[in-house]
């Protein structure tokens, strides 16, 4: 039976990507409408605190199984901004999503990748052409579709928008990361940087809880673990551009934990400035791709030249 197992993984392991792809997202959503469970009884402050907390125990056995060497960072400076980013990041999205609907929230959480775009031009002098930069203003359009300014100017939403910018930070940094350290040193300090933050800002709304809710939080913290876990494993042995328009598909498991769990139905412009800034995200991700593709391309043929010439 193991052999069978083992001939499957190794014989098709771009199904076995796809499936933990999913899985990922499906994960990521679940632990949004936990999060939006949570924050009826309890502050989105407390919530942001507990659940990091209780990240620590689930990556333990894992420190402790491979020794605590496996947790180290080798760019401190850099694990430390991240923590600050991921810390401002998880406090204002459990804040907003406590008074957003779920797919909006959803929606609104597909606009990292234009931020990360825009941000990688300021920190790393990107060259960005027409295209792209109409890729992001086609985003920032369907993200007004979403907020329908004109009608409503909630709060919710701009603190969920802001933390997507902050988010967007946190993921330039954890690229960077990604050079030395390894997925459980990224995911244990990722959650043990907020900590500190969150719990300051968890005492001044503190409330005990009761069997329930903490049952409810335990669950949270799995699963935001899985999500992390998953996606940083397909990530690892899959390309960017074949699985990110799997990763739409949260937008579903949002629309449908809504209705489900609190009654939720979208209006009609969730869809369509959900569905454009999709499109925004999709083609500015696959460029991204095809650029660096090429970029390692033309570098390959350099280096060949020059032993040709050394030769």
């Amino acid at each position: 039976m193991i052999k069978k197992l083992n001939f499957f993984f190794q014989e098709t392991p771009l199904l076995i990507v796809v499936l933990v792809f999913i899985f990922s997202g499906f994960c990521a959503s679940l632990s949004a409408a936990l999060v939006r469970l949570s924050s009826q009884d309890l502050h989105p402050f407390q919530i942001a605190f507990i659940r990091s907390f209780l990240v620590i125990p689930i990556i333990i056995p894992f420190v402790y199984k491979n020794s605590f060497s496996i947790i180290k960072t080798n760019q401190p400076f850099f694990t430390f901004l991240r923590s600050l980013s991921g810390s401002g990041a998880m406090l204002l999205f459990f804040y907003g999503i406590s008074m957003t609907e779920l797919s909006k929230a959803q929606s609104l959480a597909f606009t990292i990748p234009i931020f990360a775009t825009l941000l990688a031009i300021l920190a790393f002098k990107e060259v960005v052409g027409l295209r792209r930069w109409s890729a992001m203003g086609l985003g920032i359009f369907g993200v007004l579709i979403v907020l329908r300014p004109d009608l409503e100017m909630s709060f919710g939403p701009f603190c969920v928008l802001l933390a997507c910018l902050l988010w967007s930070i946190s993921l330039l940094l954890a690229k960077k990361l990604t050079e030395t350290d390894n997925n459980v040193s990224i995911t244990f300090w990722q959650s043990a940087g907020v900590i500190p933050l969150s719990f300051i800002a968890a005492l001044f709304v503190w409330d005990w809880l009761n069997f329930q809710q903490f049952i409810i939080l335990c669950l949270l913290a799995l699963v935001a673990t899985l999500a992390q876990l998953t996606l940083n494993f397909s990530l690892k042995r899959g390309e960017i551009s074949f699985l990110l328009p799997l990763d739409y598909l949260r937008l579903l498991w949002a629309v449908w934990l809504g209705f489900i769990i609190f009654g939720e139905v979208p209006l009609q412009n969730i869809w369509i400035g959900g569905s454009i800034i999709v499109a925004a995200t999709t083609y500015i991700s696959i460029r991204e791709n095809y650029i660096s593709n090429l970029k390692k391309t033309k570098n390959g043929l350099k280096i060949n030249k020059q032993n040709n010439l050394n030769i």
